[in-house]
């Protein structure tokens, strides 16, 4: 057998990395949590139209699940470094399942009120920032190193899979009387119910199980991993790129809608086109780096990516036509489910294991930061420029910030 087709064979791929048992029991239970999740969101909003018929109701039931959250990262991030996180997690879906449990009996009786809604979206919003750093920090200590790109290819396949068919098959299971909210209330309650029988059934090395070293308080963590980070470049630039690309891209969601009724002339079926198109790209771009994960110059690929990302987006308002913006979002979303796959790989490979969770914390909190200020901004200029001037604009923004990002030698030797 030729070098060439040994290393072929040895190259490690979506099929593979579920050979390693621990990754399997991780990544199915929160496959079956995330399906949970996304019927759920769409039940949640729906109850909330139903209680009050108020858009500041449901506005308000996004911002308690969004600001808690927010508020936390940076605490959640240090407990991650500090404890077992295994643990931690474990601790995460026993108490939404619980929460989820109560609320679904509320449901059920019809004793549900909107401050329950509330309540629930406050503590799954502090939850989720010890949840997902927990889960980011720990894969890298289930799986080789060149397995990262598979793991992670498959963890955004999940998502992405379960946010395109989760509103669809929530929207059948809600219009079930048999069923309806309460029955989609009941499968998440079930679905942090698998989570935990996977955390459980896991086993992790010794050093992996239990409270972990620490250097000091909180405040002396947190700072330390702010330390580590300003003395790391490669980490530095990559997350400029990364604040760069929420600010930029983020306010899609207020553009789009107006784009295509004003800009295209048409209506919501051909925003769903071209947001599900986005939604298939994605899909498709995990799962194709996840076949053939590149092994050489991943720096160099993420940054031309999100290049190539902002041009497209540029692309939209210049150009258009209703036809171009569907493909020109399929190619932006496949575009953008490499990048996403290749960056959590990258940035799980290259930060010490002692602070990645304040690390990937602090990402969370930045990301989830600029989505509001960049979202405030964007609903005011595009009032006055309009749609497909804000397009081009984000597009040459982000192309700009990517390709400053390629000067710098360490995102180059990635």
């Amino acid at each position: 057998m030729s070098a060439v087709a040994s290393n072929a064979m040895a190259r490690p791929n979506l099929l593979s990395v579920l050979r390693v048992r621990n990754f399997a029991l991780l990544w199915s239970g929160q496959a079956i949590s995330q399906i949970g999740d996304a019927l759920f969101n769409v039940a949640m909003m729906w109850l909330v139209l139903q209680l009050t018929g108020s858009a500041l109701a449901m506005g308000t039931t996004v911002i308690l699940t969004q600001l808690p959250r927010l508020a936390f990262q940076l605490i959640g991030g240090v407990s991650v470094d500090r404890y077992d996180r295994r643990i931690l997690m474990l601790l995460s879906d026993v108490l939404r399942g619980i929460v989820m449990l109560a609320f679904a009996l509320l449901v059920a009786t019809d004793q549900i009120q909107l401050i329950h809604v509330y309540i629930l979206s406050i503590i799954f919003g502090i939850v989720s920032a010890f949840f997902y750093p927990a889960m980011s920090a720990l894969i890298p200590n289930l799986v080789a190193q060149d397995e990262l790109i598979a793991a992670n290819s498959l963890s955004m396949l999940t998502q992405q899979g379960s946010q395109i068919i989760g509103p669809a098959i929530a929207g059948v299971l809600i219009a079930i009387p048999a069923i309806g909210i309460a029955g989609v209330s009941f499968f998440n309650a079930f679905s942090f119910g698998v989570g935990v029988l996977a955390l459980l059934l896991m086993q992790l090395p010794a050093h992996l199980n239990g409270t972990r070293k620490t250097n000091g308080s909180f405040v002396h963590e947190l700072k330390d991993g702010f330390r580590y980070l300003f003395g790391f470049r490669a980490l530095v630039v990559i997350i400029f790129l990364a604040m760069v690309l929420n600010f930029a891209l983020a306010p899609v969601s207020v553009i789009l809608p107006i784009f295509v009724k004003n800009v295209l002339d048409l209506g919501s079926e051909s925003f769903g086109f071209i947001m599900s198109a986005f939604g298939v790209g994605m899909v498709a771009g995990s799962i194709a780096v996840g076949v053939r994960p590149p092994r050489a110059h991943r720096g160099i690929i993420v940054f031309l990516l999100t290049t190539l990302q902002g041009v497209l987006f540029a692309m939209v308002g210049l150009v258009p036509i209703f036809v171009i913006s569907c493909v020109l979002s399929l190619v932006i979303g496949f575009a953008n489910g490499i990048v996403n796959t290749m960056l959590s790989a990258m940035l799980q490979g290259m930060i010490a294991d002692e602070y990645r969770g304040r690390i990937f914390g602090l990402m969370s909190m930045i990301s989830m930061g600029m989505m509001p200020i960049s979202l405030a901004i964007a609903g005011g200029i595009t009032d006055l420029v309009g749609s497909a001037i804000m397009f081009v604009a984000g597009g040459v923004l982000c192309a700009v910030a990517s390709l400053y990002g390629m000067t710098f030698r360490e995102i180059r030797e990635l």
